[in-house]
């Protein structure tokens, strides 16, 4: 009798533990800036690189500018992911694989950079246009080339 209830006990234990344990895994905090370091490309390859890589500032986004998890990361069928800090988010280049372009399919988003220019410039273009400018070129939001990608 005695040993079945330690048994159950240390069981119950366990278990918590683990649920803890994964909890404070779950917690951590997302990076304030995220550096778009993907390598892959060939012409990241050239020494010296010809631009810098792209430092997003992904809390700024998140906390600052409250802009939606969802808003950015999607489902394979591109619906929002509700997402809160600390759940398990896959890179960008582990769905848009194609890493060099096609300059036939500027639109094919399984290219890593047309998705991301997709995404962040249509972004970027739709608040410009809510700060006034019916084109969506200039306003708060960067829009053009060399405001994100620094020279090296």
């Amino acid at each position: 009798m005695m040993n079945k209830k330690l048994l159950t006990l240390l069981l119950v234990a366990g278990i918590a533990v683990i649920f803890v344990a994964t909890g404070l895994y779950a917690g951590t905090d997302v990076p304030e800036t995220i550096t778009m370091n993907f390598n892959k490309y060939k012409k990241r390859r050239k020494a010296p690189p010809k631009y810098k890589f792209i430092e997003f500032s992904h809390k700024k986004h998140n906390v600052e500018y409250k802009v939606n998890c969802g808003e950015c990361h999607h489902d394979k069928d591109h619906k929002p992911l509700e997402l809160k800090a600390g759940d398990h988010v896959q890179k960008c280049v582990e769905c848009h694989t194609k890493l060099t372009k096609n300059k036939k399919k500027k639109k094919d988003i399984k290219v890593l950079e047309n998705a991301m220019h997709t995404n962040c410039v249509g972004c970027h273009k739709e608040v410009n246009k809510k700060a006034g400018d019916p084109k969506g070129r200039k306003g708060p939001a960067p829009t053009s080339c060399a405001k994100c990608h620094k020279k090296a």
